[in-house]
């Protein structure tokens, strides 16, 4: 700014000297002269010194008293103004107030200049060796994150060679993002097939910027603290780890919050993992081999498979109730699954009539097992029941996140309340002298 004010002064100083040359040519040869209109506008924007000099050099209207009265005087005036600006130049421009009003203003014009600053300055850019393509997502968030920023200086506070400056800034709502993008990054974390490399702080970067562009986030104002210290004249911010967390409104912390999540997202989180399972997922994520101890080569398989591609499509859960006290949450949770109460009740029928023939009185053992399988399996195809089970579950927070396992109580009402149907199986069974079915373990 300084080296443009400079420059226009000595054009406009220098078009004046030559214009009073000029006119003085034109007077000696009587020709078409320049207005005195003309050479006081030149004056009066800053050219007056070299209109002056110009006067004398080319003793060119030195009688004219508007001109011999009249440019000193506004020589004089322009002089003033000019040190007066340039008091309110050094005594503002050089202030706490100023200097962090052009740090706040190069937020407000993010360029890549300042955006590859800036992502250093917040600690946002440790890797020095990333490749382009990296530095620009990184760009990217940065660019996204400060789209809407603005700010409004509250006032300062000196003291001898050091200063407070208040400023109100405004800009997305960092807590909302800091929720979604804990929350989509949990959701990464608690996949029962996750990804086989471990997440990079590239893919963070990536999901923020992903979190950034795909949402919308209302604006807030926050309030941000800047300690200034003098250092020959020249007022320096002080950089810590509060005024970046301010500048980024409190975004970071948010991040670090280990409650930033609530214990019912939490949970929500970890039962949508369990949902989004196939059947084939489920099987290899429970262990599946004869889950109904049938021991028997030619149905187990096919039980099997029908048993957990029923679970799968059933498996469903709502929470009745969730609440945190402290580090602790206890939460009720009513798990819908395949209804293995009915499985074998249709199964005990199926039994009954078998053992009502000749046939089961005839078969050696090898084909009493592959009956009383087959007859399992035709239960569970002819099963369209679900059944609903509500179950507790406690689980605390690690100081970094919600710790949430699931017990045997949770693994029973997601299997169909697998205990109570064989319980009461065994127990007609036991009346009726039909087969019983063999615990799970």
């Amino acid at each position: 700014m300084t080296a443009i004010i400079l420059t226009y002064l000595i054009l406009i100083n220098l078009i004046g000297f030559v214009l009073m040359g000029i006119d003085k040519r034109r007077a000696i040869t009587n020709r078409w002269r320049i207005s005195e209109r003309t050479l006081f506008l030149v004056a009066l924007l800053f050219g007056c010194i070299g209109v002056q000099i110009g006067m004398h050099v080319f003793r060119h209207k030195t009688k004219h008293p508007s001109f011999r009265i009249g440019l000193p005087v506004i020589a004089f005036l322009q002089i003033m103004l000019l040190l007066f600006a340039a008091y309110l130049w050094f005594r503002f421009a050089g202030s706490p107030t100023r200097t962090v009003q052009r740090e706040l203003a190069q937020i407000r014009e993010l360029d890549a200049d300042t955006l590859q600053s800036f992502l250093h300055e917040v600690n946002l850019s440790e890797d020095t060796n990333a490749d382009a393509g990296v530095r620009d997502i990184r760009a990217d968030v940065i660019a996204l994150f400060f789209k809407n920023f603005d700010y409004q200086i509250q006032g300062e506070e000196i003291e001898d060679d050091k200063a407070v400056v208040n400023a109100r800034i405004t800009n997305i709502d960092a807590h909302a993002l800091a929720r979604d993008l804990c929350t989509k990054i949990l959701q990464r974390s608690v996949s029962v097939y996750p990804e086989s490399t471990v997440p990079t702080t590239n893919d963070y970067y990536q999901l923020l910027h992903d979190t950034l562009a795909g949402s919308s986030y209302e604006l807030v104002t926050t309030t941000v603290t800047f300690h200034l210290s003098k250092n020959h004249s020249r007022w320096e911010i002080l950089t810590d780890d509060t005024l970046e967390d301010q500048l980024v409104s409190g975004f970071i912390s948010y991040m670090n919050d280990p409650y930033i999540l609530p214990a019912a997202s939490a949970l929500s989180i970890q039962l949508d993992a369990l949902k989004a399972l196939t059947a084939e997922q489920w099987a290899e994520y429970l262990s599946v081999d004869d889950i109904f101890a049938t021991y028997n080569t030619d149905y187990s398989q096919a039980i099997d498979e029908e048993y957990i591609r029923q679970m799968a499509a059933a498996f469903d859960y709502k929470i009745l109730r969730c609440e945190e006290n402290g580090a602790h949450a206890d939460a009720v949770v009513r798990i819908t699954s395949i209804d293995m109460g009915n499985v074998l009740s249709i199964y005990k029928e199926h039994l009954l009539s078998y053992a009502a023939t000749t046939k089961s009185l005839r078969d050696d053992d090898i084909q009493f097992s592959n009956e009383t399988a087959r007859l399992l399996l035709q239960s569970l195809q002819e099963n369209t029941g679900t059944t609903s089970t509500d179950i507790d579950i406690s689980f605390n927070n690690n100081g970094s996140i919600w710790d949430i396992s699931f017990d045997q109580e949770f693994t029973n009402a997601l299997m169909g309340n697998m205990s109570g149907a064989i319980e009461q199986f065994n127990s007609a069974a036991h009346d009726t002298e039909t087969v019983i079915v063999a615990p799970v373990d």
